[in-house]
């Protein structure tokens, strides 16, 4: 606040809040993918597993604990799998880029760069896609009733 707004007896704005998006909660992508519920009346919501929910038009409660866990940690350790490979890509280029950059070959980082990108979307991510939908057709679906 300058000393114009004080002596104009205005009173400072509080700084706005960001909300937090539902991805960004802490611990939601170790905690595996979430489980989307249909209810009966058409309503649809994701959950975490563990978590009840009341359909806010039909009042029905559903509850992701009925998963069977073991079902559900399979499911949440692929998912991990494959989230990790393009991160452990871009760290192996990331360093191979700083030590082009540590021996002055800045050259060099010019020329990975688009052939690290072009081979990543050209070769490895329809390859990676391909393995990751191959893998999840045979993981289990489950049919939740209401209480």
């Amino acid at each position: 606040m300058g000393r114009r707004d004080r002596r104009r007896g205005r009173t400072p704005k509080q700084p706005r809040r960001r909300v937090p998006r539902d991805w960004e909660r802490p611990g939601a992508i170790l905690k595996g993918p979430p489980i989307t519920l249909t209810c009966e009346c058409g309503v649809k919501r994701e959950l975490a597993y563990g978590e009840r929910w009341q359909c806010e038009s039909c009042g029905r409660n559903w509850d992701t604990t009925r998963i069977p866990a073991e079902q559900y940690q399979r499911i949440r350790k692929l998912s991990l799998r494959y989230r990790v490979t393009p991160v452990i890509f871009g760290a192996i280029i990331t360093a191979i880029g700083i030590a082009f950059t540590f021996t002055n070959n800045v050259v060099g980082v010019f020329f990975l760069l688009p052939f690290a990108l072009s081979s990543w979307f050209v070769f490895l991510r329809p390859l990676h896609r391909k393995r990751y939908r191959a893998a999840i057709q045979g993981l289990p679906r489950w049919e939740l009733r209401a209480d």
